[in-house]
């Protein structure tokens, strides 16, 4: 019988905490880069920018470790297996933009004067993260 979403928990409650946790860090991450690209912001903010996203790649690698393990439990062919696939992919994706971002503008960040290069990967990564978040959980149409 295959699994449904409806039969198992996708992500254990401790994970969802800090992918959560490690979502949030990256979200507040890229509005400091944006704020500091714009020039909205004092120079300290992209330093905020840059310790949320390193807060964020340190919350991502347990985050990523557990879904890809749980992944590696699901049964093969489920929906609740492409779903999590899907997910732990997308988390990987934006974990690896967020640390292109991070070497990108590591100058940047201490100097304040961010570019539109960087900002714009932050974007990307900010943007797969979302679409992570919400694509996993639809239905091909019928």
């Amino acid at each position: 019988m295959e699994a449904s979403v409806a039969d198992q928990p996708a992500v254990e409650p401790g994970g969802a905490t800090l992918a959560g946790a490690a979502a949030a860090a990256f979200t507040l991450g890229v509005a400091g880069t944006s704020a500091a690209w714009a020039g909205t912001a004092e120079v300290e903010t992209a330093a905020v920018g840059f310790l949320a996203l390193a807060t964020g790649l340190v919350l991502a690698v347990p985050t990523l470790a557990t879904d890809f393990l749980g992944y590696l439990r699901m049964p093969h062919g489920s929906e609740l297996r492409r779903q999590a696939g899907t997910r732990w992919l997308t988390l990987a994706a934006a974990a690896a933009l967020f640390l292109a971002v991070a070497l990108v503008l590591d100058e940047s960040y201490r100097s304040g004067d961010v570019s539109g290069f960087g900002a714009g990967v932050a974007g990307c990564g900010e943007f797969v993260l979302v679409m992570g978040t919400v694509w996993p959980g639809r239905r091909p149409a019928r």
